[in-house]
């Protein structure tokens, strides 16, 4: 999970967090990416290729993010402690069925190698019970230095509604996002901007541009995507998948929606666009204060993640 040539903001949200861990004068970082996109080889070269990496360097831990980015600890197990971030695709079907079962299977016998578990939501908390020791509630932060309200007085033209996602993945279930914009259709003027292969600039500025995020998923780990919109201040619907209920639980203009239906979506979406523009906003950044789920807030949660396992 790192940004490549050709997906520019796959795993954004774990180079920031690495970027900003060493930012801290006493931390010095060194990343090895394993390309499985490129090839799947690649995980299986990582495992020497590891394991001479830590003999040769200095290293106090080992920080690996996505499950079977950890594959070394089936052959090999440091000296050091290994800490691992899954990211919920390891633990839930996004893809085929095999490539699932695989994943689930590979990850669950890595976790007996490592010293901590960082999750993402309560249902991986769930799931992974029998490692309650080492588990650890730890969503990706958001840089709110850069995702803020746009306080510019907008041109109201049309209403803007976002979809966060590539609409290619059956996970984002753009099939319901379509069916809830074609009824809307029939009220307001409506203009989709999808959320898919953007810079952070793109990000930031689309954003700030919407009038409501509707997010359709059928399963989520804790989406960075719903983390910056409540950083700028955004109304959002979006179904119960992940942590969204808990990031969402009493913020204005914000509704989860506990169904696949359209027309559960449709009543919530209809209340925010019919509210004056300057009604249309959100607490969410107040919101993530509270969680301690600014980009250094989580850095420093990181951090004693590390100091307790050293």
């Amino acid at each position: 999970m790192y940004p490549v040539a050709d997906y520019i903001y796959f795993g954004i949200h774990v180079k920031e967090q690495i970027e900003s861990i060493a930012s801290y004068g006493d931390v010095k970082v060194e990343i090895y990416f394993i390309n499985g996109r490129a090839k799947k080889w690649n995980y299986f070269k990582s495992i020497a290729d590891i394991r001479a990496k830590l003999k040769k360097g200095k290293f106090d831990i080992v920080h690996v993010h996505y499950g079977i980015s950890a594959l070394f600890l089936l052959f090999y197990k440091p000296e050091i402690p290994v800490v691992i971030t899954l990211h919920s695709g390891e633990l839930y079907q996004k893809k085929g069925l095999l490539n699932h079962f695989a994943q689930k299977s590979i990850t669950m016998s890595i976790l007996k190698g490592t010293k901590k578990i960082i999750v993402l939501n309560d249902d991986m908390l769930r799931l992974l019970n029998k490692h309650q020791q080492k588990l650890v509630k730890l969503p990706c932060g958001t840089d709110l230095q850069f995702f803020k309200e746009d306080n510019a007085s907008p041109v109201m033209k049309e209403l803007i509604v976002g979809f966060p996602g590539n609409k290619a993945r059956k996970e984002k279930n753009f099939q319901l996002f379509t069916e809830v914009i074609n009824e809307l259709g029939k009220t307001f003027n409506i203009r989709v901007v999808e959320f898919h292969d953007l810079t952070r600039e793109q990000v930031r500025q689309n954003l700030q541009s919407l009038d409501v995020l509707m997010m359709t998923s059928l399963v989520e780990g804790s989406p960075q995507i719903i983390k910056e919109a409540m950083a700028c201040n955004k109304p959002i619907v979006s179904t119960n998948v992940g942590d969204i209920a808990d990031l969402l639980r009493d913020v204005k203009n914000c509704y989860v929606v506990n169904s696949f239906r359209s027309a559960a979506m449709i009543k919530p979406l209809k209340e925010i666009l019919s509210q004056p523009i300057e009604h249309r906003k959100s607490n969410g950044r107040q919101k993530l204060i509270q969680m301690g789920l600014g980009i250094d807030q989580v850095a420093k949660s990181v951090l004693k993640v590390y100091n307790e396992v050293i």
